[in-house]
């Protein structure tokens, strides 16, 4: 890792060298051209937010002898009112009374924006880079090699090994299948991780149409076209530590796939127990699976909605609660920081048993439905209780705001783009002190759309009429149905324009990370049965 630290270092002097126009804070950080501008209009009193939030945190690791612990839960797929403090909860049949503690204990984020899928969203929070430029800009799919977290990027994992952090990895991973994408090749010193993505079980070839997929009723991906004789694994949950070979916990089963969660939380409340009096902060993740079409505990079947997602948000939010349980029983909740958010919207492909958000729009969407979702902070003595800001934050914002709390922020690398802000200020001082109030929203390779304050303008239009610029007004019409070119368009299009044309130059100068992924070869052949001849029982000879 230091090797790492060292060879971007010297990439950022020769880079600076070479064009002395590029703006940078924080000494070697590269930032988007919006950011920079930004920071000169407000540096005075960005200065002053940070010696305020220095101060606190001084005193806080005075009191306790070491950093701060963090703990980062992400969901998966759970929509922007899925929540009962989102307007969902009891509402949707699924009630989340642990979550809605949490909000009500520390920051519910309104504004808060993800990437658009499940892997692109993760190497953003631990790169602190939009997927575009770290090369995971898609999401992996099983028996795919060559595509991942690219062992040139430094993730956060690795900046709060720098600063003397413990860290854990468990759950989902789904940022690559090989051993340069491994979590304990990324920073993590142990890690329980699924292989793939555990949803894959339906291409497994072990999987069969009559599995327990929930107990409920949709089950078109099991039966159509249907799973048997597909001819690849799609793995298992993986165990290591720092510099060991990964061993198979065990494979993928549908009977295990219902209770990992649960598992899951187990290993993290393990892992927090054990580490609670170490000398050593540290850093542990639980990234859930729900909410999935399919799969659900057999002890969260009798939810009133009666789906797989209502059955998981009702599991997750029940795990989510022990792990807070654990961190209070054992006197350390003032000392951590605890970060909840989904990783993008819901998945409606097999309605109702997916996610759900009164926004429109879903997974792999740039639409509001699609990236803003719920997510918040909890940090008791630290994070004033009740909050709910307005304030845009956008996931990659905490690898910065990590490295920040950690005290690293001169090991983030300066050869390359980071989009993350730091976002202490946020946290620890209130509502109005993010350090960000643009973001852009990518779909895969494309740039589909910008925000800026309440302005959004929309890259991909659906209004064929309009000639220059649709644009929403995100206050006034948060569901994006009224997009009108005079109001917003006219007098905000221009400056929006601007704001993407520095930002392409910025990625002239900064290309992107070239990712290719393959598949492997199948142990058999893809469809090794004949074409089926199918003879009518009754006919009719004329």
């Amino acid at each position: 890792m230091r090797m790492k630290l060292i060879s971007t270092v010297l990439g950022a002097a020769i880079s600076a060298s070479m064009s002395g126009t590029i703006a940078q804070s924080q000494s070697q950080i590269v930032h988007d051209a919006e950011f920079v501008r930004l920071e000169k209009h407000f540096a005075e009193q960005w200065s002053a937010d940070d010696n305020l939030v220095r101060e606190k945190l001084a005193a806080l690791e005075e009191k306790f002898g070491k950093k701060p612990n963090i703990v980062y839960i992400m969901a998966d797929d759970v929509g922007y009112t899925e929540l009962g403090s989102y307007g969902g909860g009891k509402v949707r049949g699924a009630p989340t009374a642990n979550l809605d503690r949490l909000a009500d204990e520390g920051m519910r984020f309104l504004s808060f924006y993800s990437e658009v899928e499940c892997s692109p969203s993760r190497g953003a929070v631990m790169t602190g880079r939009h997927p575009i430029r770290n090369g995971l800009f898609n999401i992996t799919l099983p028996g795919q090699v060559g595509f991942g977290l690219a062992g040139e990027e430094v993730t956060i994992a690795e900046l709060l090994s720098e600063a003397g952090y413990y860290n854990g990895f468990f759950g989902k991973w789904h940022m690559g299948e090989e051993e340069e994408h491994y979590p304990t090749n990324q920073g993590f010193d142990e890690a329980e991780w699924s292989e793939g993505n555990p949803p894959w079980w339906v291409n497994n070839k072990d999987a069969k149409a009559a599995d327990d997929i929930g107990g409920f009723t949709n089950r078109t991906l099991m039966n159509h076209p249907g799973p048997e004789g597909f001819p690849y694994e799609t793995g298992g949950v993986m165990h290591a530590k720092k510099g060991e070979e990964p061993t198979m916990v065990h494979p993928y089963t549908m009977e295990k796939y219902n209770t990992y969660d649960s598992d899951v939380a187990d290993r993290v409340i393990e892992f927090i127990e054990r580490r609670a009096d170490s000398d050593q902060p540290f850093f542990v993740n639980f990234w859930g699976k729900g909410n999935h079409f399919w799969g659900a505990h057999p002890d969260f079947r009798d939810t009133p909605a009666g789906t797989n997602t209502a059955s998981q948000m009702v599991e997750h939010d029940y795990n989510t609660g022990r792990i807070l349980k654990t961190l209070t029983d054992l006197g350390i909740a003032e000392n951590t920081l605890v970060i909840w958010n989904s990783d993008n919207g819901p998945m409606y492909t097999a309605h109702p048993h997916g996610g759900y958000s009164l926004l429109p729009g879903g997974k792999g969407e740039t639409k509001e439905g699609g990236v803003r979702v719920p997510a918040i902070a909890w940090w008791p003595g630290m994070i004033e209780p009740g909050q709910e800001p307005m304030d845009l934050v956008q996931i990659t914002d905490w690898f910065t705001t990590m490295a920040s709390i950690a005290g690293v922020m001169d090991q983030i690398p300066g050869d390359r783009i980071i989009d993350g802000v730091d976002q202490s200020a946020l946290l620890l001082l209130g509502e109005g002190k993010s350090k960000r109030d643009y973001v852009f929203h990518y779909n895969r390779e494309n740039l589909e759309a910008v925000r800026k304050d309440q302005i959004k303008l929309n890259l991909k239009p659906t209004n064929p009429a309009f000639k220059f610029f649709e644009a929403y007004n995100i206050y006034h019409d948060p569901a994006e149905r009224f997009p009108n070119e005079l109001e917003n368009g006219f007098w905000a299009g221009p400056g929006m324009s601007r704001i993407i044309q520095e930002h392409m130059a910025m990625i002239q100068k900064y290309p992107h990370r070239q990712v290719v992924g393959k598949y492997r070869e199948f142990d058999t052949n893809f469809d090794p049965e004949a074409t089926p001849v199918y003879a009518p029982k009754l006919t009719v000879d004329w």
